[in-house]
Order: structure tokens, then sequence, then C-alpha cells
């Protein structure tokens, strides 16, 4: 289970540099005139700017979680009030040609097949609702506050992404929302009027992904913390800065590792290629993660008596886990070739970390005391 969280939280970072990359990149081109406007569609140097992206998340993490939680609720205040902005003038405007001004319940051009795939990505699009419980031991509040935080930030998530979603699909054309999928929402904006409104826009998304990236190091960092205590991990990766009170070598490892996959994701031919590769395999380790998440759950009540009608324990965490089981299994035989070896490959070294699980805890445990 942990090694897949890794993998979602790496792939994750690695779907989020796209777009750092290409909006940072765009703003930089226009209005500033810094770099050529080529340059956001050069797969090359959209990496090599998230990967600088990647590396100021690391930095920020290490300087300490006060810091770094307060950086980002500024940067969440003005993120969703750009967006809440957006999407009020977007339905304020008249439905563009080719919008969608039909019934906001339809099965779509794709049918079932476009719905289970969509599912698929609406898992990467919602997640990081759960960032809370990886914090939890650094929590000041009551034992229930990181729980109760994942749910409050999974409704608030949901919520905007519907709002926006149903006022920017009529506002731009269906099948061009589909050709910007790199830029989707400086695409918005300029079907808007651009202007004020694209650079505001291209801003917000800036603001946004930069806090997406350290919120996703943050968890990855303390995961590796935390399984180095228990004594899965060298001691190293649990040693903590004696300055800034941060796991530091667990944020310095996460953030080599994320870099080198970064460049090599610079590698795919284009900028298209790498956002839809990436996406598509972090949606299905995502949806391994809460399966396995949602399956100990429903082990874990079971084996303390539970009830098995009880509909918070049992019912609703094993309902969505076979949804999931369902909704995976038919979206992974429609995945292209490399994508599937790709997910295949993880999977097979998750299975052989578990099976050496004891030797690593016999390797690294630390020793006893009288």
């Amino acid at each position: 289970s942990g090694w897949i969280v890794m993998l979602s939280y790496l792939g994750a970072a690695m779907a989020t540099i796209v777009p750092a990359g290409v909006y940072t990149l765009h703003f930089l081109s226009s209005p500033l005139h810094l770099v050529p406007a080529s340059w956001e569609n050069d797969p090359h140097a959209v990496a090599i700017v998230g990967s600088l992206w990647i590396l100021a998340a690391g930095l920020m993490l290490v300087w300490g979680m006060r810091p770094t939680a307060d950086t980002t609720a500024v940067f969440l205040i003005l993120e969703v009030g750009a967006l809440l902005l957006f999407a009020g003038l977007a339905l304020l405007h008249p439905v563009a040609a080719g919008g969608h001004s039909g019934s906001l319940i339809t099965v779509g051009w794709g049918g079932y097949a476009g719905f289970l795939s969509a599912t698929v990505l609406a898992i990467w699009v919602a997640d990081g609702w759960e960032i809370s419980t990886y914090t939890s031991e650094e929590n000041t509040g009551s034992t229930r506050q990181p729980g109760s935080s994942a749910l409050i930030a999974l409704i608030m998530t949901t919520g905007i992404m519907l709002v926006c979603a149903i006022a920017f699909m009529r506002a731009v054309p269906l099948d061009g929302l589909a050709k910007h999928s790199t830029d989707t929402l400086a695409y918005v904006a300029d079907g808007l009027g651009g202007g004020w409104r694209t650079w505001l826009m291209v801003l917000t998304v800036i603001v946004s992904t930069g806090a997406t990236l350290w919120t996703g190091q943050l968890g990855l960092s303390r995961l590796l913390f935390s399984a180095s205590r228990d004594g899965l991990l060298p001691r190293a990766f649990g040693r903590v800065h004696p300055k800034f009170g941060t796991p530091a070598f667990s944020i310095a490892a996460v953030t080599v590792v994320a870099l080198v996959l970064s460049l090599l994701v610079g590698l795919l031919p284009s900028v298209v290629a790498m956002l839809d590769d990436v996406d598509n395999i972090v949606s299905i380790m995502l949806g391994l993660t809460f399966i396995v998440t949602g399956t100990a759950c429903v082990a874990y009540f079971v084996s303390k008596g539970t009830s098995w009608f009880d509909l918070t324990r049992i019912v609703l965490p094993a309902a969505g886990t076979i949804a999931l089981i369902a909704v995976l299994v038919v979206n992974f035989q429609n995945q292209p070739v490399v994508d599937r070896i790709a997910t295949g490959v993880c999977i097979a070294l998750g299975v052989a970390i578990a099976a050496f699980t004891p030797f690593f805890i016999r390797l690294f445990a630390k020793p006893r005391t009288a």
C-alpha cells in the first residue's frame, strides 16, 4: 500500500509539472516576452521549468510546515476566489458555438466508455484532499481534525470542480477544450475576452500548481519518515533538521527522485504526450491506493466486530472499493500498451517490496536497549 501511495504521489508531481511548466512559460513569453512562445510546446523546456518548481517546493518544505501551510492558505484563497470569479463570468457569458448548453446530466460523446475513462481521471483531478492524514502526527487539534479536514476538502474540491466544469463548457467549444488539454484554463480565459482575464487565469494556475507540488511532496516525505521510524527504511529517512524541525533527508530524497523523473518525462515526444501518459498511469495508481485503503477499512472494522450493515464503516467503503475495481479493470483494458506495461511493472515492484518487508524490518529496525 505504501509503495502504491509513493508511486501515486510521484506520478501526481509529474502530472503537475506539465501545467506548471506550460503556464510559467506562457507568462514569461507573454506579456513579459522573456522567452520564445514556442517553448510552451517544447517538452524539454516544460520539464526543465517544472523541475525548478519541484526544487522550490522541496526548499519550502525543508523550511518548515508553518510557513508552507501559511503560504498554501494564501494561495488557496486567491485560487478559489479567481476560479469562482471566472465561473461567474462564464455562466453570464453567452453559450459559445459548440459549447454545452443542454442538460447537465448526459452520457456524453464517448458513451459509457468515455464515462468510465473520465471517472478514472476524476480520481486524479479530485486527489489531494487526503493530505491532512499524512500530517496527522503534526496536528495540534483534536484527533478527529485530520479526518474531518479531508472530508471538507473533498466536498469543497468536488463542488468547485463541478461549478467550474459546468460554467466553462458553456463559454468555449467542447472540441476546443479537447484540443487545449495542456492549457485548458488559459483557453477558457481567452474565450471570455482575453486580456486581464488570461493573465489572471495564468497566474492562478501557476499559484495552484506550486501549492499542489509541495502538497504532494509533503505527503511523500512524511510517508518515508514514518516508514523509517517503523524500521522499514534506513534511519536516515527519519532524521529531523536541527533548526527547522522537518524531515530534511526524506524531503531531499523525494525532491531528487522527482527531479530525475521530471527530466525523464521531458523526453516524451510532445507536451500532450507528457500529460496524457502520466495522467493515465497516476490515475490508475491513485485508484489502487483507494482500493487498498477501502479494503483495509472494511477488514479492520470487521475484525473489531462491527456490524456488516454499518453504513460508514463497512457499507460505503465496500461499495466504493467494488465500484473502483470495476472502473479500473474496464479502463485498464482500454489503455495504451505502454501505459499498461508501466502500471504492471509498478504493481509488480510493490508486490516484491511487500514480500521483502519482513527482511527490511530486521535490517533497519532500531536495536532495543535494556
